[in-house]
């Protein structure tokens, strides 16, 4: 698989406190004045902590992008939690990086749906679940280790809603080869053997090109010990003009803590192994 590609700058680290942070963020955003605004008592904040919460990562055509949300969350001194997160991305004409800040989950899955357009994904904006949208104007962090999203919120950047058809009907553009030979290595190395059914294997055989992206990946905390997953999909290009998917699965669940691969036909599948078995506990 790809390997995450490199950054020009780091979201994550920085000096100072809290509040220098708070600048930090404020000064690289284009919409930095708007941030200030609606968040300004993370000036204040007593703690800082910043997380991958998800990314995309394309190789091209026309060339390669990337594009990262993290999450930001600032303690203040009356107890609760305000959480921001922070768009960085390339996806643009010039190919520079560009950062936006947003104190509101619904405004943020809108921009990353704007984002991930230059990906190649169907129309439409994504459909949030009931209630998400509030998460980034409340006090406290939602539940579960380093303020996780709870299982079923997912970001927007993960498959798309139930029912929108995904990326049904797009045609993307294939950039890899000897593609019966990748399938063939994606599906010995899976610590699943069988999952995908002898008819995939056969159709797969008859692969003449692929694309890998990177869905998304997450970490947490499970029974005291960090615990990471990340989710991508093997798109192929069939021989009789069909396109079929495999979702590889790499996680660290295991009672070594050694990553292993896992590969499903279908992302609710996989999602479903994420959720239920490896951040489940």
């Amino acid at each position: 698989m790809d390997a995450e590609p490199a950054r020009g700058g780091d979201a994550a680290a920085g000096g100072g406190g809290p509040g220098e942070r708070f600048a930090a963020l404020l000064a690289r955003a284009e919409n930095g004045e708007r941030a200030a605004l609606l968040a300004a008592e993370v000036r204040s904040a007593l703690m800082h902590h910043c997380g991958l919460q998800s990314c995309r990562h394309a190789k091209g055509p026309p060339r390669p992008m990337n594009r990262r949300t993290y999450r930001h969350s600032f303690l203040l001194p009356d107890g609760g939690v305000r959480l921001l997160w922070e768009l960085e991305h390339d996806t643009g004409p010039g190919g520079g990086t560009v950062y936006a800040l947003f104190t509101d989950r619904e405004d943020l899955a809108v921009a990353e749906w704007d984002v991930d357009t230059a990906f190649g994904f169907a129309a439409g904006p994504p459909e949030l679940p009931p209630g998400l949208g509030a998460l980034g104007r409340g006090v406290e962090a939602p539940e579960g280790p380093g303020g996780e999203w709870p299982p079923g919120s997912w970001p927007s950047d993960a498959p798309g809603p139930r029912g929108a058809g995904g990326r049904a009907g797009f045609r993307r553009a294939y950039t890899e080869s000897d593609s019966a030979d990748h399938a063939w290595r994606l599906l010995r190395r899976a610590a699943n053997a069988g999952a995908t059914g002898d008819e995939m294997r056969d159709r797969l055989r008859t692969a003449i090109a692929h694309g890998i992206t990177i869905v998304t990946r997450r970490s947490t905390v499970v029974a005291g010990r960090p615990v990471s997953w990340s989710l991508y999909e093997h798109a192929f290009l069939l021989l009789d003009g069909s396109e079929v998917s495999l979702w590889e699965i790499d996680h660290t669940r295991t009672p070594s803590g050694d990553p292993v691969c896992e590969v499903y036909t279908s992302q609710d599948a996989a999602l479903d192994t994420a959720v239920r078995r490896i951040e489940a506990g």
